[in-house]
């Protein structure tokens, strides 16, 4: 079955970018004693920003929100603070994104579990009609 639900695309695109933000941060903190290494982040919130979210189609009753994610751009970080080695990296601020991006996953699990809970009780309550 296929849901023609625009909420179930939009987490899973949130979902997508938690897992690419996941991966860079991953990626800041193995490199964080590399000289000259300099911290990456995901600019994904002035896309956001604009309040809309143009999805491509390639047939009208489906929505392909992973279209979206060429939008993402993965840059070093302008921070000026940098240690003797030319590395900028900061472990606590690392932690931090990473506990972050771990709250906005689980937020987004939960509610996806909610939503297909919603699908769960219409299907059955049709079937006892």
């Amino acid at each position: 079955m296929i849901f023609n639900d625009s909420t179930i695309n939009y987490i899973q695109l949130g979902m997508d970018v938690a897992s690419i933000r996941q991966n860079v941060i991953a990626s800041n903190i193995a490199n964080i004693d590399t000289p000259n290494y300099k911290e990456k982040i995901v600019k994904f919130h002035n896309f956001l920003d604009n309040n809309q979210l143009p999805l491509e189609t390639t047939n009208p009753n489906h929505i392909n929100p992973q279209e979206n994610l060429k939008d993402i751009v993965v840059v070093k970080s302008n921070s000026y603070l940098e240690r003797n080695d030319k590395n900028n990296v900061n472990l606590t601020e690392q932690e931090a994104a990473l506990a972050k991006n771990q709250i906005l996953y689980n937020a987004l699990a939960a509610f996806a579990k909610y939503k297909f809970g919603e699908y769960k009780n219409i299907i059955s309550s049709s079937q006892g009609a």
